[in-house]
This record gives C-alpha cells, structure tokens and sequence, in this order.
C-alpha cells in the first residue's frame, strides 16, 4: 500500500516557498497537491510512465524545480517507477524551511513490528479495450479489418486488446529469448501455438478479432505470462471483463452514437453510471484520427471468474486524461 504524509498547515503563519535561482535548481522541503495532477517522467515529451498521478493533500520529497521561474517540480513519487517526476507548479505548493514558521510535514509513523499488517490492496492491471471501427481505419491491412462486416460483433462491441500487469516493465515473464525476439519482431504467428479450451477459444475469437493476425499468442507472451501459468485463465478472465464492459450502457451509448463525435466528458458519465461514481477517474480515453479509438482501464484487486469490474476500480490508480472528443466510426474504410 502507498505511504502518504500527512500535512498540517497551520493557520496564520507562512511559509517559504521555493525561491529564485539558476536553471535546474535542487530543493530541499516537500510538495503538497492540491490536485490529481499527473507526475511525469519528462515534461517535454510528457511521457508518464504507469499514468501516475498526485494523491491532494499529500506530501511528496521536493527535489528541484526547472528554473528560477519555474513552471515544474521535480518530486519523488515513492512505488512509482522511475521514482523522481515532473509535476507543474499549479498542481500544488513548493514547500522549504518550513519548520520554523508554522507549517509541519510530519511523516507517517513506522509501522509497529506487533501490529498486523495493512492488507495488500492486490495486483494491479491495465485493461486495454478497443473500438475496432476505428483501428481497422488505421490497420486496413490486417484481415481482422478486411474482413469485417456491418453485422459481425466487433462492429458494435469493445474488443479485446489485452489485460496487462503493471507496472508496464512487468512483462515476457518466464520467456524465451527467441520467443521475446520473434514476439518484437511482430513474427506472432511463430510464436507457439496456446493450449486453450474451445470454448474459450470461440469466445476469443468474438471478443478479440485480433486472433486472426495471431494478437492472442502476443498478448500471451508479453503479457499473459506475468498474469497467470495458463493462457486459458489468462483469456478466460480477460473475456470476462471484456464482456461486463459490452453488457453495460456505456456499450449502449457507442452503438446509439455511431457516426457522430461525442465528447469524453460524456463517455466518462456512462462509465460512473455502468461502474459507480468516480469510476472514470480509472478511465483513459484514447483517440487516432479524431476517432474513440481504445478504453485503458485502471485496475487492482484480485480478478476471479466472476469479479465485479466496479469492484477493481475502486483502489485502482487514476488515468491520465487522454482525449477530450472524438467520432464513434462505424465499419467500413
């Protein structure tokens, strides 16, 4: 479980905030948000690996800021990887040699070797749904995409990406060499054939049209074998989440809104109407082209055959923001 501190501001003193210096100044104090910003690895190419975001109120080690008139700080995010991030100046306050007037940062004490532990909140993943319209607009050359129709079930469903164990490092666990090169090199239909149920097979090939191109012997290597020690549960549980999102209203309202741009701000409303209040903020929302194109979905918790989605995003980290609109893009090039 993530470590906080804990922040007292007391009323009617002040504090020294960061001051002015040279380029990539080091400070020495702590940062507290005031909003779920994102803390990025690098703020020009706003890469932010695991979509981490600042918890509000919390206090994080303060490290530096980008120059004297800075627009960024550099924090210690701690569990996040890399640690040190990026977060802008507006997210929060810069606090420095504060102890003295008024403000106090006081850590969150050790934990008694005689008390019992918090509980774990559980592994957490990243469930990668797309709106296969709009991929095969960008992927015409994939039979998946040249062969869909009006009437086929991807034509008005989410399809199966992947599910992917974070952090985004944890992958090819347990692989071959030659299996993690063939699978870079896009060489899937090399990779080894999965032993899967028919069942659970005929259900991925509805749920993941990308079986056609070999996508599900990828998903399984990269990712798969850092989830479980068999592809069946693997795509079994995958389907199953798969499947509580294309049963919900927020299937309802893509299928109702075909052809038309929505903005995200509504998809977010069906997501907290499908999954509980607040669900959204586990949500991101991707775009290509100006098209919806793929759902990432923040998840933690222990996934069973019939776990509740709106149970796994409750203590799940929030998204990035993504995109703010785009078209709903019916089948056809």
């Amino acid at each position: 479980m993530k470590k906080t501190l804990v922040v007292t501001i007391i009323l009617g003193l002040s504090c020294l905030f960061s001051g002015q210096a040279m380029a990539e100044i080091r400070l020495d104090g702590y940062f507290i948000a005031r909003d779920t910003c994102e803390a990025v690895h690098s703020f020009r190419n706003y890469s932010n690996p695991g979509a981490i975001r600042l918890t509000v109120d919390s206090a994080y080690e303060l490290l530096a800021k980008n120059k004297a008139e800075a627009s960024h700080y550099r924090i210690r995010v701690k569990n996040a990887s890399p640690s040190e991030r990026w977060v802008s100046v507006d997210c929060g306050i810069a606090l420095t040699d504060c102890r003295e007037q008024g403000v106090v940062v006081t850590p969150v004490p050790p934990v008694d070797p005689d008390e019992p532990p918090t509980p774990v909140q559980g592994p957490s993943y990243l469930l990668a749904m797309s709106w296969q319209p709009a991929f095969c607009q960008t992927h015409q050359q994939k039979i998946e995409c040249q062969t869909q129709t009006v009437d086929r079930y991807d034509a008005s469903h989410f399809t199966l990406h992947g599910l992917w164990p974070q952090p985004q490092n944890n992958i090819y666990c347990s692989v071959s060499n030659n299996q993690k090169r063939l699978d870079e090199r896009k060489m899937w239909d090399q990779l080894p054939a999965l032993a899967i149920t028919e069942e659970t097979y005929g259900n991925l090939i509805e749920t993941m049209p990308g079986v056609a191109s070999y996508l599900h012997r990828h998903e399984w290597i990269k990712h798969g074998t850092c989830y479980s020690t068999t592809p069946e549960e693997y795509f079994k549980e995958s389907i199953m989440l798969a499947d509580q999102l294309n049963t919900s209203v927020l299937r309802d309202y893509f299928v109702a809104n075909i052809g038309k741009n929505v903005e995200v701000s509504e998809i977010r409303a069906k997501f907290d109407e499908a999954f509980g209040e607040g669900a959204s903020s586990k949500l991101k929302v991707h775009c290509a082209d100006g098209m919806i194109s793929e759902l990432w979905i923040n998840l933690t918790g222990e996934v069973e055959n019939h776990t509740p989605l709106s149970s796994l995003l409750e203590n799940a980290e929030q998204a990035a923001a993504g995109c703010q609109n785009g078209i709903i893009d019916p089948v056809g090039f």
